[in-house]
């Protein structure tokens, strides 16, 4: 995305009061001049529900967001959208996006259109991006296409890659055996097991992590999902395991550098092999 959507770990804030200001009359002036019938939240954001969908699900913290947008100067320049029939996925309510995004899909809900135009410490501050200069208010044209809770997200990743799962454990990992070997040598609390492997978020184009590692079971040295996945197979064995964000990095995440390796709330998916135990 030219201008970019997601946040650091961190909010924006924006210490220049008299920029404040002028985005605050320039957005009082947008909406008189375009007759646009906006609400002002307690933050300074202007909002207009422009499709309304009263029985539409409201995003809870750590919801997956399916949402298009189209990104303008207060001069209606456009200066950038999501792609023609390809949605953008966040997740809500763990500052993974810019501010005045997440408020805005707070006040929404599913289905539903809206017009945000946001003062500059709700979007980009003192960054400037390309004909964005700094310290501007803007607007996005968004729609809220899906909420989905984790449970969703995990049901949809099962169907898009058509997988069959063989076995769901009691807290909710998904193994998906994609090389048996009855005859392998089971596993047990404190052996130590080494594994290839390749993590991925659900949405994720690429492995955030991959390798081989050596993993004594029963001494917590990874999250609790992976483990539990590797303990279900048999040396020589492949699988796709798939686990809820509580068997992972939870609400926190992992984050290198301020920003998000791991979102909060993530639940993930592992390609793994077992290749040996002592």
């Amino acid at each position: 995305m030219l201008a970019g959507l997601a946040a650091c770990k961190n909010n924006y804030v924006d210490p220049d009061q008299t920029a404040a200001e002028q985005n605050e009359t320039a957005i009082k002036n947008y909406v008189a001049q375009n007759n646009l019938n906006a609400q002002r939240s307690g933050s300074g954001l202007y909002y207009v529900i422009t499709k309304t969908n009263p029985n539409g699900r409201k995003a809870a913290i750590g919801d997956e967001l399916e949402f298009s947008y189209k990104l303008f100067t207060l001069s209606n320049v456009k200066v950038d959208s999501s792609k023609k029939d390809t949605a953008v996925y966040l997740p809500f309510g763990v500052n993974a996006m810019l501010p005045g995004l997440e408020e805005g899909f707070s006040l929404m809900r599913e289905g539903e259109n809206a017009t945000l135009l946001m003062p500059s410490y709700l979007a980009y501050g003192s960054r400037s991006q390309t004909l964005i200069p700094a310290n501007s208010a803007v607007r996005f044209d968004v729609q809220l296409l899906g909420v989905r809770t984790e449970e969703q997200q995990i049901a949809d990743y099962i169907t898009r890659r058509k997988l069959t799962v063989t076995e769901t454990t009691s807290s909710g990992v998904r193994i998906i055996k994609t090389t048996a070997v009855p005859t392998g040598a089971a596993l047990t609390t404190g052996q130590t097991v080494k594994v290839n492997y390749a993590g991925r978020l659900l949405r994720g184009a690429t492995d955030f992590d991959k390798g081989t590692i050596d993993v004594t079971l029963g001494q917590r040295q990874v999250v609790t999902g992976f483990e539990e996945g590797i303990s279900r197979l048999r040396v020589g064995e492949k699988a796709t395991i798939i686990f809820p964000s509580a068997q992972g990095y939870g609400t926190q995440g992992r984050s290198s550098n301020g920003v998000y390796v791991i979102p909060p709330y993530a639940p993930l998916a592992f390609d793994i092999e077992i290749v040996s135990v002592r």
